[in-house]
């Protein structure tokens, strides 16, 4: 009986997670169509900003808000926000409506994320862990692609409210999945102080650093550099601290360190793959959109497999990661001999990393699953932002510079793994 119960726990937290990544995807595709019928381009850019600034900014508070009060209370009020963004958004009448909804649903996002990864803690065991983490790769690239479809074809067939109408009912799904599965009772700590403060200074920094990575784009970089020695000003005194923030498991835990700046590298990666090689293609290589379409399909695909296999496969997580990265930079070493085969290793080396590594991560927990996890999330987060901020300097110049920019990330991945082996194996032989 559990066992049906974590099963509808994992389809409840699968539906949360799609409809937040397809909700990402939907907007980059129809805010064109939205802007023409508020007859504005005003904050254009906010609707797909203000998202992102309200989850980042939250995530880490509310890693500390699920210690205190539970998983199941921060997951139900993060639906509750979520939902309550979903069904303000369609009675927008502006630009700036339609932002304050992305907002709550920003918050109710930032909210769910950490107490989603404590649930996972608290129900599945850690050598299940790659294998859930390909199942959360796989969906967010599913409802990334249903996402961008919708976004294009909704707008024009129905309107742009549509797509609210059919997420409001899987949303409630996802609740009460969710909340009629998992245990009422779940592990606390109420002996640390909760400190309110330090979460709002914390806030205040990521939020910094957010709003300058949405600045970046823009080529204003002043915002990101502040906002970048203020998130460092305050990790570094947390950490003279003893982490009252940021989980203690990073305290004495090198290897988890290092799992995470693997972490950053695979985010800048693969979101750099994404978001450049449609121009990349089309633009450099002279190849037409449709052509372009399908070769990012390739991308896509194989990726999704890669993830599913790096869940499943029965060797150790060690060479897994060590296969991931080595894919990934012979795809960016064969670009410019064999691009398409090269698309599909990019891809597949991509997908592998995308469930072993969060695995790996969420493997390393001591009693705080949510905040490790979460703080895995933001970073790569912010790698995928950092990473395509810099490679929109390849725009300006030949396809080269941008197969260099893929190599060297590809390869900072790779000696990034190496040096993990220098300190501690990933994992004794008996779990693997």
């Amino acid at each position: 009986m559990y066992k049906h119960k974590r099963t509808a726990i994992l389809i409840g937290l699968l539906l949360c997670m799609g409809s937040s990544t397809l909700m990402q995807t939907y907007f980059s595709s129809a805010l064109p169509t939205i802007s023409n019928r508020f007859q504005s381009v005003d904050f254009y850019s906010w609707v797909h900003g203000s998202y992102i600034l309200a989850s980042s900014a939250v995530i880490i508070f509310s890693s500390g808000l699920c210690q205190k009060f539970g998983n199941k209370k921060n997951f139900m009020v993060g639906s509750i926000l979520f939902g309550m963004g979903t069904v303000i958004a369609p009675f927008s009448h502006s630009m700036l409506h339609l932002i304050i909804a992305r907002i709550v649903m920003g918050i109710g996002a930032g909210i769910v994320i950490p107490a989603t990864y404590g649930i996972i803690g608290e129900h599945f065991e850690k050598k299940k862990y790659s294998s859930v983490f390909a199942a959360f790769a796989v969906v967010q690239i599913l409802f990334n692609g249903l996402g961008s479809l919708s976004g294009g074809y909704l707008p024009e067939i129905a309107s742009w409210q549509t797509i609210f109408y059919i997420l409001l009912p899987i949303e409630l799904l996802s609740f009460w999945l969710v909340l009629k599965n998992i245990s009422d009772t779940v592990f606390t700590q109420h002996f640390a102080p909760f400190q309110i403060k330090q979460h709002l200074v914390m806030i205040s920094a990521i939020l910094l650093t957010t709003l300058g990575i949405e600045q970046a784009y823009h080529n204003h970089y002043l915002l990101l550099f502040l906002g970048a020695i203020l998130l460092f000003y305050v990790i570094w005194k947390d950490a003279k601290k003893g982490n009252l923030l940021l989980p203690k498991e990073f305290i004495n835990d090198r290897f988890l360190r290092n799992l995470c700046l693997q972490v950053f590298f695979l985010g800048a990666f693969y979101n750099v793959c994404l978001a450049y090689l449609p121009t990349l293609m089309q633009f450099s290589m002279g190849l037409s959109a449709d052509t372009s379409g399908n070769l990012l399909a390739i991308f896509v695909v194989l990726m999704g497999i890669g993830s599913v296999l790096g869940g499943i496969a029965k060797i150790s997580t060690r060479l897994a990661i060590l296969i991931g990265w080595f894919t990934c930079l012979a795809g960016s070493i064969m670009m410019q001999i064999l691009f398409t085969l090269s698309i599909g290793m990019l891809g597949f080396g991509s997908g592998i990393l995308m469930s072993v590594l969060l695995g790996c991560t969420a493997s390393r927990t001591q009693g705080h699953a949510a905040g490790v996890n979460s703080t895995a999330h933001l970073v790569r987060n912010f790698g995928g932002s950092i990473g395509t901020i810099l490679f929109q300097f390849s725009l300006n110049y030949p396809q080269q510079y941008y197969m260099w920019g893929v190599f060297i990330l590809a390869l900072s991945g790779t000696l990034t793994v190496a040096l993990s082996f220098r300190f501690e194996l990933i994992i004794n032989n008996n779990q693997l």
